[in-house]
């Protein structure tokens, strides 16, 4: 179990690491199947939060308890000798640094997928309990999109999950 030592950056496998299919061991497949289930429950969950500010700490709770029972492994920075794009090393470290943002290499490279997943979705939800209520429209299209994200792991780590929509 990590607990979540990352509280300020937002860590993320570097893109030419990312699997585009990712057999997993059975424990894996267990509990990562299990986790996005849960996501997916908790995408569903109404997150307006404009009849109460912090609605979302269900929510929360619920992402808490995910992040810290998955264990990212080892995790490093991801050398950035060439950024495979037109982009200079530099440049992207400039972006990384600007929006808190740090790619990395890990020895469990699906579950950091996940955790990463997860954890875009709870500093959402944190910033809905500490401002304005969003536009509801473009929530209900980014949580789309969280939802697609995780159908989209299902695919690459072949695993079932139940259809929905």
């Amino acid at each position: 179990m990590t607990q979540n030592p990352f509280p300020n950056r937002l860590y993320l496998l570097a893109p030419w690491d990312l699997p585009i299919e990712q057999p997993l061991n059975e424990t894996d497949r267990v509990k990562l199947g299990q986790t996005l289930q849960q996501f997916l429950q908790i995408l569903d969950q109404n997150c307006d939060s404009r009849s109460d500010p912090c609605e979302n700490r269900i929510a929360l709770a619920a992402l808490d308890r995910e992040l810290a029972s998955l264990d990212l492994g080892t995790l490093q920075p991801a050398p950035i000798p060439s950024t495979q794009t037109p982009l200079k090393p530099w440049e992207v470290s400039d972006f990384d640094n600007y929006f808190n943002v740090s790619h990395v290499q890990s020895s469990e490279s699906p579950t950091c997928v996940v955790w990463s997943l997860l954890m875009t979705y709870q500093i959402f939800l944190k910033l809905q309990c500490d401002s304005e209520p969003f536009d509801l429209t473009q929530t209900e299209r980014l949580k789309a999109g969280m939802k697609s994200h995780a159908f989209l792991l299902a695919r690459v780590f072949n695993l079932s999950l139940e259809n929905r929509s």
